[in-house]
């Protein structure tokens, strides 16, 4: 434990974070109150139970975090569900065994382009939703070739099949990231659509494989007429989160202290600020965004909103009135940090009617209450 540092020894804070705390873009515990008041009646625009009702769906990486809550939100608008599953050594996938049943699953590896065609051929789906990616960044800092194979390659096979398959598709939308953004400049914040204010600066090779995912989509909708719908998801959170994201690694640790089983929380970097959005919301923007056929024109979902890593673990020790020290630990910096990404979500809501309609504490509190609900996903060293 000689690499722990002191939470309080290395808060930093750039003036423009401040600036961007006094605009109202930085969630702060202590005025936890103030925020949570924005979501009280708040309204949105939700898919059309109409629209959806036995379209057959193609959901790539149907059983990862956001395909699995994107399956379930389509199963209750009516939709015929399908999704590509790849092939485990044990066929179990703990995020959509509950769907088991009311979902038909594919075997696939998506960077086989005689298996994506069949299931196309087979299932002649009416909209895809291409989520299938390895997301979590420091991996693609560790296997680059690998995922950048899987993501790019991934994404070309996908638009072959949709291509040659169109008849009767509606939407193909792809899960692109904020990643690509990439070392913002604070000034720039909050981060806009407009790649002229915004251009991409990605600092992982995962952030060049959604920049490249982006303009695959976009180079065969203007080329080919795919109906592309694109997508810049900022940090979406929930339950079902992997266990290896901030979040996940944050409220597995609350869980552990609760038990008794851990008296101190070690994270990464605190200073580094993310726009959180809760999945269900995150989702609901792609099946809208499908639904109302915004072809060729990326959006970013997001919640308009930052919080650095520090203060949603004060938030959370708030939230379970927990007196816990925090810690950082050296080994869990990445090689190129990302410091700042907040989003601004005005041109989705103009266009579409989507907002967030939950919050940072529900996050904390759904993500928290699902580790409690299965405690054999804990397993942290206790310190």
């Amino acid at each position: 434990m000689d690499d722990l540092i002191p939470l309080d020894t290395v808060i930093k804070k750039n003036p423009r974070v401040i600036e961007l705390e006094n605009q109202g873009f930085i969630i702060e515990p202590e005025k936890i109150n103030d925020y949570l008041d924005e979501f009280k009646n708040r309204k949105t625009t939700l898919p059309d139970k109409n629209f959806w009702e036995q379209k057959r769906v193609l959901i790539t990486g149907i059983s990862g975090f956001a395909g699995s809550h994107l399956a379930e939100q389509l199963l209750d608008l009516g939709c015929e569900v399908h999704g590509t599953i790849r092939r485990h050594a044990v066929p179990m996938h703990e995020n959509i065994e509950h769907l088991r049943g009311h979902i038909i699953l594919h075997e696939a590896d998506i960077t086989s382009a005689e298996r994506i065609l069949e299931i196309f051929e087979e299932i002649k789906p009416n909209a895809v939703f291409h989520l299938a990616a390895e997301s979590f960044v420091p991996t693609s800092f560790r296997e680059p070739v690998r995922v950048s194979h899987n993501n790019i390659i991934g994404t070309l096979k996908i638009f072959e099949a949709t291509k040659r398959f169109n008849q009767g598709l509606e939407s193909i939308q792809v899960a692109c990231s904020s990643e690509q953004y990439g070392l913002v400049d604070p000034n720039e914040v909050p981060v806009t659509e407009d790649i002229k204010k915004n251009p991409f600066r990605p600092r992982s090779v995962y952030g060049i494989t959604k920049c490249a995912t982006e303009q695959i989509a976009l180079l065969y909708h203007k080329s080919y007429a795919v109906p592309s719908i694109i997508t810049r998801g900022f940090n979406h959170e929930g339950p079902r989160r992997g266990i290896q994201f901030v979040t996940s690694v944050i409220h597995r640790q609350i869980v552990e202290i609760l038990a008794n089983k851990r008296n101190k929380i070690i994270i990464g970097n605190p200073n580094a600020i993310r726009d959180f959005t809760h999945v269900k919301d995150t989702v609901n923007a792609y099946i809208l965004l499908s639904e109302k056929k915004k072809f060729g024109d990326p959006f970013n979902v997001c919640s308009g909103m930052g919080i650095t890593i520090a203060d949603y673990v004060k938030l959370a020790k708030n939230i379970y009135n927990l007196d816990t020290g925090v810690f950082i630990d050296k080994k869990r910096m990445r090689p190129s940090e990302v410091p700042l990404l907040i989003g601004k979500n005005e041109k989705i809501y103009n266009e579409t009617g989507w907002k967030p309609v939950r919050s940072v504490v529900d996050i904390i509190k759904e993500g928290v209450k699902y580790f409690q609900d299965h405690p054999e996903m804990l397993g942290i060293e206790a310190h």
